[in-house]
């Protein structure tokens, strides 16, 4: 799990999550790292090809350490999420790195393909709520 220290930074004026509640709420979360690369970028000289499944991973690993920030919790304590892909011949190969994350009961899921994401090295957004009831979280 990445832990929440090393998460990137929001790139606008958002939160990266906000809690109602037993509700948590994460703001759409891309690949990007710390260090503002984006992972499952692979360049081979000219050429740019991205692993939709290394980005799916890594929007998941932050996810989970945003909802254990937010509330101590993980990705079970999921209950909802909205999937965002640039490209629809993506989906096998991240349905198959998701269900790595999520191997009994998985939270609801809405997947839509959408013309681009805010930089064009990335090819899965995430967002996500979890149900971390407040007194288990203090």
């Amino acid at each position: 799990m990445t832990p929440a220290a090393t998460l990137p930074r929001p790139l606008g004026a958002y939160a990266r999550w906000r809690r109602v509640g037993d509700l948590v709420f994460i703001a759409g979360v891309s690949a990007r790292l710390p260090s503002g690369e984006i992972d499952g970028v692979l360049r081979e000289g000219a050429a740019v090809r991205h692993d939709v499944a290394a980005q799916t991973r890594r929007v998941l690993q932050t996810i989970a350490a945003l909802v254990q920030e937010a509330g101590g919790a993980g990705l079970a304590d999921c209950v909802d999420m909205q999937a965002f892909l640039v490209r629809a011949e993506d989906f096998a190969a991240f349905n198959a790195a998701y269900g790595e994350y999520f191997p009994g009961e998985a939270p609801t899921r809405t997947t839509v393909v959408v013309r681009a994401l805010p930089h064009p090295d990335m090819v899965v957004e995430i967002k996500a709520v979890a149900c971390v009831p407040i007194a288990s979280s203090q």
